[in-house]
């Protein structure tokens, strides 16, 4: 029974995560919906973004009860930052489709076009369907830096990436290892 368990385990997805990341790439791409309306998205001007995740919480993180390879990734990605834990991710959006997605170490690492920054709380209501991202920026739960006639252009488009992130079924790292 015990390995049964550790199998499950196995499966789950934790955001923020490689593996979750990656199934959000496919998830946009799998998104006619997001292909139809971003089909000019990036196309002539650099689309892509960087995800900030800020004031994560890992100082109240059970460290030692994650699996190996999310504790790598904590390790490897996650940095402290004038007091306040940050964690960076690469999404590369051009006409309609999600070239590459994946945890950064530093926003110096990528040339992108946009800059989408939230705290961690934000995030995960925008991953739950309880927070759309044009919603969050108009009332300062998220910052953007980057052309925001352009976001706002393609408004409709950032409303199919909320629902291609909320449809992963994920669970978060905070919450499932808090101390």
């Amino acid at each position: 029974m015990a390995q049964q368990n550790l199998d499950d385990e196995s499966d789950v997805i934790y955001f923020p995560s490689q593996a979750w990341f990656a199934a959000y790439k496919d998830r946009i791409n799998e998104n006619e919906a997001y292909a139809e309306q971003a089909a000019d998205w990036g196309v002539d001007f650099n689309g892509d973004f960087i995800f900030e995740m800020r004031n994560m919480p890992v100082d109240d993180l059970d460290i030692d009860a994650m699996p190996d390879d999310l504790r790598s990734e904590i390790d490897q990605y996650v940095n402290e930052e004038n007091g306040v834990h940050v964690g960076y991710s690469f999404v590369g959006l051009e006409g309609g489709k999600c070239t590459d997605a994946y945890l950064i170490e530093s926003p110096d690492e990528v040339d992108v076009g946009f800059r989408l920054t939230a705290d961690n709380e934000t995030w995960k209501d925008l991953m739950r369907g309880n927070l759309g991202v044009v919603d969050g920026m108009m009332s300062g739960h998220f910052d953007i830096e980057g052309d925001m006639q352009k976001v706002m252009q393609y408004s409709q488009a950032a409303v199919e990436l909320t629902e291609s992130a909320a449809s992963i079924d994920a669970a978060f790292a905070d919450e499932t290892f808090s101390k």
